[in-house]
């Protein structure tokens, strides 16, 4: 299990995706910078890498991930290999998964790094720490809410419908936040656990809960049961 994962990790590196996304968020970063304490900095950019690369960026790349082997007809040499479906449909989502934690944690530390450049003033570690403990909140969930693209891009052989949903996932999610019950809407759980951690309760984690599972056990029941005839 661990060999197949290294294999899954290599593949996703080697693509480069990942850097990618994690460029794209690099440069993004510089604009509407308004904050002039680190507080206020951090809070700000957390908040918006919860938003653009947690809720979008992870959707698309794990759209991307599964949808490809459609698209490049490589799952027929997955389903060939004489292991288990549901091993290498693990492998692939703790790969993802792993790359996904590696990415916001790189995101970080570009965050600091670009404070340090701003000489950014009033460092208070409690309040800063007390963000970072919620922004690994809201990537748990955020990690978990991707697990329901991968089926999606299985289903549908492609990639255009897992980032089509992902993408109205992210504004239902911003739209819904808004409202009383946007700690009972799945997609509104990371943005609301980064921004008002107190709304948040067991049945929205419950609610995320619920759609990993889809995610998860749905993508294994298709590659193992589904049709994959051309």
């Amino acid at each position: 299990m661990l060999a197949m994962i290294e294999i899954e990790l290599k593949k996703i590196w080697r693509s480069k995706m990942p850097i990618y996304l994690f460029l794209a968020f690099a440069i993004l970063l510089f604009f509407h910078i308004q904050s002039h304490t680190w507080n206020d900095f951090i809070s700000e950019k957390l908040n918006w890498f919860t938003m653009v690369m947690g809720m979008m960026g992870f959707g698309i790349f794990s759209s991307w991930q599964f949808g490809r082997e459609y698209q490049d007809e490589t799952f027929k040499d997955l389903l060939a290999l004489p292991v288990s479906r549901n091993k290498i449909i693990c492998a692939k989502l703790v790969a993802l998964a792993v790359t996904e934690v590696l990415l916001s944690i790189l995101s970080v530390v570009w965050i600091f790094a670009v404070g340090l450049f701003l000489h950014l003033g009033t460092f208070h570690l409690a309040g800063i720490g007390t963000q970072l403990v919620n922004f690994g909140l809201s990537m748990v969930a955020a990690i978990g809410l991707t697990f329901l693209f991968s089926l999606i891009a299985s289903l549908s052989r492609g990639i255009l419908a897992p980032i089509s949903v992902s993408f109205a996932t992210l504004l239902l999610g911003k739209l819904v936040a808004a409202d009383t019950i946007g700690h009972y809407f799945p997609w509104s759980v990371p943005m609301l656990q980064a921004a008002q951690p107190s709304s948040i309760n067991a049945i929205s984690w419950l609610a995320v809960g619920l759609i990993a599972c889809i995610g998860v056990f749905g993508t294994m029941v298709w590659w193992t049961y589904g049709d994959h005839t051309d």
